[in-house]
């Protein structure tokens, strides 16, 4: 099992894919569409996606992207709100035809328009995401600074027992 990703480490990719997914018209987006679309690595992305399961959804299926078959993600929050639409044209579409990750705007059942997250929800989501990274860091900084004490007091136990021996000496 691979280790939890942390808020504090994924914080800046966190931030663009929360906003960029709770308000674009896209239903989801492959990692490759969304590397394109921000600017951002795509594996950095990937990572982000499948390190938080809590925030982002994955979808069962793959669909052609420019990297090969890949799955699409949306948030939780979102797909909640999802209306029932008709028959998914990406999930109907055979290999080596059109790329919807090439696409600026999304095909009629790929249009989320509508579904877009509210600024109260949105909000509520960055606070609890920027939250959990203020909590790591202020654990992090704890955690350091224990150590720093622990080192400390082993130190002064060091030259206290210095300071016996040679007195014991002399």
């Amino acid at each position: 099992m691979t280790e939890p990703k942390r808020y504090d480490e994924q914080l800046d990719i966190l931030i663009a894919l929360i906003t960029y997914m709770a308000l674009t018209r896209w239903r989801s987006r492959s990692p490759n569409g969304l590397a394109k679309d921000l600017g951002l690595s795509e594996r950095a992305i990937k990572a982000t996606l499948d390190g938080f399961p809590g925030i982002f959804r994955k979808s069962a299926n793959l669909y052609p992207t420019d990297a090969g078959p890949q799955n699409s993600y949306t948030l939780h929050a979102r797909f909640a709100r999802r209306r029932p639409r008709g028959v998914d044209v990406v999930s109907q579409q055979p290999p080596n035809t059109q790329n919807l990750a090439l696409l600026s705007d999304p095909e009629p059942t790929q249009d989320g328009t509508g579904e877009e997250l509210d600024a109260e929800t949105l909000r509520a989501l960055l606070d609890f995401v920027t939250g959990r990274a203020e909590a790591e860091r202020a654990v992090h900084l704890h955690s350091s600074s224990q150590k720093y004490i622990l080192l400390g007091a082993v130190a002064a136990s060091m030259v206290s027992l210095l300071t016996t021996i040679i007195q014991a000496i002399r």
